[in-house]
């Protein structure tokens, strides 16, 4: 069996968003939770909704080009749990509706990718995938579990896993 456009980056970012949403389901139950949404790890740097925002945006950039269709572009109201539960369902949502030939088609299709507000290349799918997608939902995740330690929310790396590997 062949390892795929498909296995690497739906099967990857689905993982990843569970995990989102099983880190947040633990924050939930903290009775400090109304204030865990906008913590940040350091003052200079975006808080938790804003963590949730960026990664759900990525993924959806991500499956939108790998099933040829523009991206939705979402709003930044994030403010309570249930909304960013909402968002990260809507996007899941469009990643399990992927077709693995369509998105394995889309490998080595070139189209101009914008990489900041002033710079265009042309790059591959999977070469976005891997080298802007992917690197930037990891980060914007593993900032976000950064956050909840950070005010108390008792997860470690097994809830990190949850996504791939779940937990019971």
């Amino acid at each position: 069996m062949t390892f795929t456009l498909y296995d690497s980056t739906i099967v990857v970012v689905q993982g990843i968003l569970k995990t989102l949403t099983h880190i947040l389901h633990e924050a939930e139950k903290r009775p400090n939770a109304s204030t865990l949404l906008e913590a940040r790890l350091h003052e200079d740097m975006y808080p938790l909704t804003e963590q949730i925002r960026i990664a759900t945006q990525y993924s959806e950039n991500l499956i939108a080009r790998l099933t040829v269709r523009e991206p939705v572009t979402f709003d930044r109201d994030l403010t309570t749990f249930a909304k960013c539960f909402e968002r990260i369902e809507t996007v899941l949502k469009a990643f399990n509706e992927a077709e693995k030939d369509v998105v394995n088609g889309q490998a080595d299709v070139l189209s101009p990718t914008q990489l900041g507000p002033k710079y265009t290349i042309q790059m591959s799918a999977a070469g976005y995938a891997h080298t802007v997608v992917l690197p930037n939902v990891y980060f914007h995740v593993t900032t976000a579990y950064g956050i909840l330690r950070k005010e108390g929310v008792p997860i470690g790396k097994r809830d990190f896993y949850a996504g791939f590997f779940p937990i019971s």
